[in-house]
């Protein structure tokens, strides 16, 4: 367990240096995400003015939260699918609750924008890995058909991430940092370390589509596309990602009918 606390910087630092890479920048060295936390952790941590007891909770259940996904995605994968989407709707909800407990414009507007994508996002996402689920019990050969799935997960791994093209939730050229606006020191640095745990968490799961073996290289490799996407796509507007969205919902419920339809006539 004391290893799997040092993956997300791990994962940061995969981002970091892949973004170097596409913008033709040398990048970080192997342990600047270590020094950048501690370095947060070590600033004056601010109180907005009226901010309740709950802007204190919950970046610690955030991070509590982050470390239990983790944990729960490295250990059983194909088991723990519905643990692992209960664990990351609920450090939706903590965001959202704590961008509501302050009174920030720019927490409010990045609330506003969180909340349209995971409505549009909630069907898809979870429907994606429910498809290749499955096929687990029916088929031997599963891996090889769950990575025909992989694209469509990939896509809504982007959006659940808030990843671009789906980073809407805080862009910085209008909305500063969205819901993390008014967060600071300690309680930022909890925050920032629960977003890479997620980005760890979810990671895993998309390994686990392609079979059990391997799990901590596949889930490097598959963070390491995801990042690529997300240096390279444009921001999409609100809109038109909903739209975007909603197609990715219709091909998630397709393929969750094919995979049953498939696993109904091999019984």
């Amino acid at each position: 367990m004391p290893a799997r606390l040092l993956v997300p910087f791990g994962f940061e630092w995969i981002k970091r240096k892949v973004d170097a890479l596409v913008e033709r920048r040398i990048g970080p060295p192997l342990l600047q995400p270590v020094y950048d936390w501690f370095k947060l952790w070590g600033n004056e941590t601010l109180l907005p003015d009226g901010a309740g007891i709950f802007f204190r909770l919950a970046p610690w259940l955030l991070f509590l939260c982050s470390l239990v996904a983790v944990y729960v995605a490295s250990i059983r994968p194909p088991w723990a699918l519905l643990e692992l989407l209960a664990l990351l709707s609920t450090m939706t909800l903590l965001k959202m609750f704590l961008a509501r407990a302050v009174t920030s414009p720019f927490t409010i507007h990045g609330l506003g924008r969180l909340g349209s994508m995971k409505l549009a996002l909630d069907p898809a996402f979870p429907l994606a890995f429910l498809a290749a689920a499955f096929l687990w019990g029916f088929d031997m050969n599963w891996p090889l058909k769950a990575a025909i799935l992989l694209p469509l997960a990939v896509a809504t791994a982007l959006a659940e991430l808030e990843l671009p093209p789906f980073d809407l939730s805080h862009a910085k050229s209008e909305l500063v940092a969205g819901w993390k606006t008014e967060l600071s020191g300690r309680w930022l640095a909890l925050v920032t370390y629960a977003e890479n745990a997620r980005m760890v968490a979810v990671s895993l799961m998309l390994a686990a589509l392609l079979g059990p073996t391997h799990l901590w290289l596949k889930a490097t490799l598959i963070f390491t596309l995801l990042s690529a996407l997300s240096i390279a796509l444009p921001r999409m507007h609100l809109a038109k990602a909903i739209r975007w969205l909603s197609f990715l919902n219709v091909l998630a419920l397709a393929e969750v009918i094919a995979c049953l339809s498939w696993a109904s006539w091999l019984v």
